[in-house]
């Protein structure tokens, strides 16, 4: 099987196509053939820099590994030993830097999801770290209420287009930050408010706020606390909160992980279903090298309006030979 592999870090050019065994499951063990994987900040910003300082040890890649991170696919073979899940499920989850490849095994404990096989399994490939991500930062850190008024940094890309509709599907007043090109698509994931961050100072225009979800850097975080109404939350992905200014504004800052239980990766996959989460696709790339790393530099050059997918030949043989 072809799977992207790092020896270094760099530009695009340190992913390596290689060619390795189909790998099988030990008792405990699935075996997916990856149908689609989406294309994410960790992706290019390992791949150039190499792990992020505020990973967890535990979790830190070392190399050589892949890269990629959610993806899904359909289920090709099981250990002895597995009981949740059966050959030809279709599946999503998340694998840390492991999905580049066009296998995965993975522990049946693993933070997987069957879903339903009426789905199309190319969105959701680029859907659960987004999502995830989205639902810590919104749902189960941000604490987000019907009435609260929510300012989202960064709404347009693939984690701030999810925040955006599980901060609406609550009921609050959503504002969003992007560029002017991304205004009509934040709106459309329902956005109340845009603010292009590029021409106008979003701490003159709004105050008050219950909730802020910073999704972009430092800097705008900083500018943040100050626009949070006393009591009132700050959640931050990308930066870390500043526990001073928290308490000397008396607000709740928390530095929000994409890490879900699978209870709750089953329950948004559920509010998927519903039809009450979208992924818009933005742009889908053949799972080639050159094309692969074509998805980076594109995904570097911002100004993304959703997913950039890659998506893997399906016709190719299910059957573990």
């Amino acid at each position: 099987m072809k799977k992207i592999m790092l020896n270094q870090y760099g530009d695009v050019d340190v992913m390596k196509m290689t060619n390795v065994d189909i790998p099988k499951p030990s008792a405990n063990q699935i075996v997916i053939k990856t149908v689609a994987i989406g294309v994410n900040d960790p992706d290019i910003g390992i791949r150039a820099k190499g792990p992020f300082s505020t990973m967890p040890k535990k979790i830190k890649p070392v190399l050589p590994h892949s890269l990629g991170q959610d993806f899904s696919g359909i289920v090709i073979a099981i250990g002895n030993g597995v009981t949740k899940y059966a050959v030809d499920d279709h599946v999503v989850g998340m694998s840390l830097m492991n999905t580049y490849s066009e296998y995965i095994v993975l522990e049946e404990s693993a933070l997987i999801a069957a879903v339903p096989k009426t789905l199309d399994l190319v969105p959701l490939g680029g859907f659960v770290l987004g999502a995830a991500t989205a639902y810590a930062a919104t749902i189960r850190d941000g604490q987000i209420k019907s009435g609260q008024k929510v300012l989202i940094h960064g709404g347009a890309g693939g984690v701030g287009s999810n925040a955006i509709q599980f901060a609406k599907n609550a009921g609050a007043h959503v504002i969003a930050t992007g560029t002017a090109n991304q205004t009509e698509y934040m709106k459309n994931l329902g956005a109340d408010r845009t603010i292009d961050y590029r021409t106008q100072d979003f701490t003159k225009l709004v105050s008050n706020v219950d909730l802020v979800v910073n999704l972009t850097g430092l800097k705008t975080l900083r500018n943040s606390y100050k626009i949070v109404k006393k009591g009132g939350r700050i959640t931050s992905v990308n930066a870390i909160i500043n526990p001073i200014q928290t308490r000397l504004r008396g607000i709740t800052g928390i530095y929000s992980k994409g890490i879900l239980s699978t209870k709750e990766l089953v329950d948004i996959i559920e509010i998927y279903n519903q039809g009450k989460l979208h992924v818009t696709i933005d742009k889908t790339y053949p799972f080639d090298l050159d094309d692969i790393k074509q998805a980076h530099l594109d995904f570097q050059a911002g100004g993304n309006t959703g997913k950039k997918i890659i998506v893997f030949d399906n016709k190719a043989d299910l059957n573990m030979k």
